[in-house]
């Protein structure tokens, strides 16, 4: 159920960049947000953190078998 939740966010995050890009700047996308973000050492420390946090709660402990 979880690994469903986790697609589930995945395609929304996709949705919503792919309706970003053909609003033609309407609303800001996923990936805009991450290059400002980046931009700052604090907010690459803040980016890295929530990467390992997300690859570790998808890959590591829910989609492997118990």
């Amino acid at each position: 159920m979880v690994t469903v939740t986790w697609i589930l966010v995945i395609v929304m995050c996709i949705a919503w960049e792919v309706m970003c890009r053909r609003s033609g700047g309407r609303w800001t996308s996923i990936s805009t947000v991450c290059a400002v973000i980046w931009g700052r050492p604090m907010g690459r420390i803040l980016l890295i953190g929530l990467w390992g946090f997300v690859g570790w709660h998808f890959f590591a402990r829910y989609t492997l078998p118990t």
